[in-house]
């Protein structure tokens, strides 16, 4: 019963702290001004900007057919949108439909393709691709080589929705691009973002580069050598783990079969002729008393083009993403994976030749030469596939197996 008196008397106790408490602060609450409701812009959004255009009327049809064209009206939000005049379009069209539509079609048939035969799924990958969820001015894209990511619309991983693919705007004197597509107006505006126009349609990739490597002709003793390199590594350390791996920007500069037998040629003494199969190729690469994994795994990593961003000993990354028309025309050195085991390698040396805005020829040379013994950086390769997208990369296919010594 002494127990049950003494938590009573607790009670009241708190009961009247709390009544003195009410009445010491019996004052009226103070008042805050009301939240402002947003004033957002009036007038046409992006979609119904394009529409107004007839000059863009195949890329509003373009819109329509991807179902987005609510959210580029959306005032409430604000996008950047590359989009493409009706010029441009009759190029990808002509391209979409296999060369089913000409050039010179009349525009209903352009129209017709894109509203009936275009799947609606691809219109809504283009256009999502085609847009950034900011509103970037084209002075404010930057101009530094390697060109700097903005992330589309489209998410890679449904788990993770600001993980999305990325897209690579650069500005340049006389020409600037989106990816490796020039850019030839800018900075239409409207109400909800901002306009700039390519010269044709700027499409998504759909594939890993481990996937498009492989379903690239003339590229098998490549896909065999990074299995060889890849012996005793584990997770990302693997060649094969960083071609199927999907939220990467990586550029390969990847040697065709033809590369391969001319360096296994000399290698071998001859021994195997280069019209041998590619299987004696592939076998020479997996013989230990030919070959080590070191230093077939030492090659490739020379042609994964890398940065150093933490600045750290060991710290380069296959980090950019450089298509054709990002590489200069005075050459330049570009540093590689190699450059994490020898910090002091130069890396290689890269030059685009320039025919109007279009790269009609891109060279890479290494330090080593075969023969060895020749001069550093007089050993070229040639590119003679460029600018090949994938989700997680580009590649280039060339036609030396480059060598860092």
């Amino acid at each position: 019963m002494k127990k049950i008196n003494n938590k009573l008397q607790a009670f009241f106790v708190v009961a009247l702290s709390g009544l003195f408490l009410l009445t010491g602060c019996n004052k009226d609450l103070e008042q805050f001004a009301p939240i402002a409701k947003p004033v957002y812009p009036s007038g046409p959004g992006i979609a119904a900007t394009i529409a107004a255009n007839p000059n863009y009327s195949f890329y509003s049809a373009l819109i329509t057919r991807s179902g987005l064209t609510n959210l580029l009206n959306d005032s409430s939000k604000t996008f950047t949108l590359f989009a493409t005049d009706n010029t441009g379009m009759k190029v990808f069209v002509n391209a979409a439909s296999g060369g089913a539509v000409p050039l010179n079609a009349p525009d209903a048939t352009f129209l017709g393709f894109i509203s009936s035969l275009l799947p609606a799924a691809s219109a809504a990958g283009i256009i999502q691709y085609n847009t950034l969820g900011q509103k970037v001015n084209w002075g404010s894209v930057g101009t530094a080589f390697p060109n700097f990511p903005y992330t589309s619309q489209i998410i890679l991983d449904p788990n993770q929705p600001f993980v999305r693919l990325p897209i690579f705007p650069s500005r340049g004197t006389p020409y600037s691009y989106v990816n490796n597509i020039p850019v030839i107006s800018t900075d239409m505006a409207a109400n909800n973002g901002i306009i700039h126009t390519t010269f044709t349609i700027v499409a998504p990739p759909t594939r890993l580069l481990k996937d498009t490597i492989n379903r690239t002709a003339n590229l098998s003793i490549f896909s065999a050598a990074i299995t060889r390199g890849d012996s005793g590594q584990v997770g990302l350390s693997r060649f094969d783990s960083l071609l199927n791996y999907g939220v990467t920007n990586m550029t390969v500069l990847v040697p065709s079969d033809t590369a391969f037998k001319t360096l296994i040629n000399g290698l071998s003494g001859g021994a195997i002729p280069l019209g041998a199969p590619n299987a004696v190729f592939i076998g020479f690469l997996n013989t230990p008393a030919f070959v080590t994994a070191a230093t077939v795994r030492g090659i490739l990593a020379y042609h994964f083009l890398a940065t150093n961003p933490s600045g750290a000993a060991g710290g380069f990354v296959p980090n950019i993403r450089v298509f054709s028309v990002n590489i200069p025309s005075t050459p330049t050195f570009v540093k590689t994976l190699v450059n994490n085991g020898l910090a002091i390698h130069p890396g290689i040396l890269a030059k685009a030749t320039f025919t109007g805005p279009t790269v009609s020829s891109l060279t890479f040379s290494s330090y080593g030469t075969f023969p060895p013994g020749g001069i550093p950086f007089s050993y070229t390769a040639t590119a003679v596939g460029i600018d090949r997208h994938a989700v997680n990369g580009v590649f280039h296919v060339i036609d030396k197996v480059l060598l860092p010594q």
